[in-house]
């Protein structure tokens, strides 16, 4: 079961109802501590919850990434939050989490020190530090399609002893990034169909893995993504097209702390 603390009336200072209208969600549920916004997103959902539902989290104790990877978010450190999507436009697996990355790196970019890159399929980064990371989990009835959780997790500020991660501005507002990420969220959900020209180009002016070599999922030189969302790599046997994996550079990045456990 998913532990959390009971809703509160206002996150970072801003009423729950005036940040719903600002961010054009149902609802936004916030509370001091849960294990898991994704999991409590699920929860409601299964109980009738509304499209456009919001949880945000001041702090998490079990809030989790791909690949079944937990972690603790510490309270104030930024921004946990989840979004429930029950009439997102059909589009092919994967090419939510990139759009969501491509509508929040714009967004959040005015808060930000230096210009925001993408990491397929599901990080931003700054400065080669991690910035924000995104999560979807779709919950099917048979072949239908129920709902998706959407959730993203974004770093306010270095966490003491934690490796280094990149942050936002000091000066911006926790509510003020929380209603980004909503409405970021929403607007990718509406477009529907393979990612356009317009998106690949967009997504490759942010490429951080653009020409660098990779020894996972595949092992080459990242050539871009495909329409499908899919990792496209130069390998020794011609191009091919990885599909799900980690994204491992030859030359390892910066070490930094996993930002965004949902």
């Amino acid at each position: 079961m998913n532990r959390a603390d009971a809703a509160l009336p206002a996150y970072d200072g801003v009423a729950c109802d005036v940040l719903s209208a600002r961010a054009g969600a149902a609802c936004v549920v916030a509370v001091r501590h849960c294990d898991s916004t994704m999991d409590l997103v699920h929860a409601g959902a299964a109980d009738g919850a509304a499209d456009g539902t919001v949880v945000v989290a001041e702090s998490q104790g079990a809030g989790r990434g791909r690949s079944g990877k937990s972690w603790t978010s510490l309270r104030g450190a930024g921004v946990w939050t989840s979004v429930l999507l029950r009439h997102a436009a059909p589009a092919p697996p994967g090419v939510l989490s990139l759009r969501v990355g491509l509508a929040l790196a714009s967004a959040l970019e005015q808060h930000a020190a230096a210009s925001i890159q993408l990491k397929w399929p599901n990080d931003l980064f700054v400065d080669g530090r991690k910035l924000a990371g995104i999560l979807t989990e779709a919950r099917w009835r048979g072949s239908q399609l129920e709902w998706i959780v959407v959730g993203v997790g974004v770093n306010l500020w270095h966490a003491g002893a934690e490796p280094a991660v990149a942050t936002l501005r000091a000066d911006v507002a926790a509510a003020a990034v929380l209603v980004d990420i909503v409405r970021a969220v929403r607007n990718a959900s509406a477009i529907d169909g393979e990612l356009s020209e317009d998106e690949r180009s967009a997504f490759s002016r942010r490429d951080l893995a653009l020409g660098r070599e990779v020894t996972s999922p595949l092992a080459g030189t990242v050539t871009g993504i495909d329409c499908a969302g899919g990792l496209r790599v130069r390998t020794a046997d011609g191009e091919r097209v990885a599909v799900s994996g980690s994204l491992i550079f030859s030359t390892p990045l910066p070490e930094s702390r996993d930002a965004a456990g949902l």
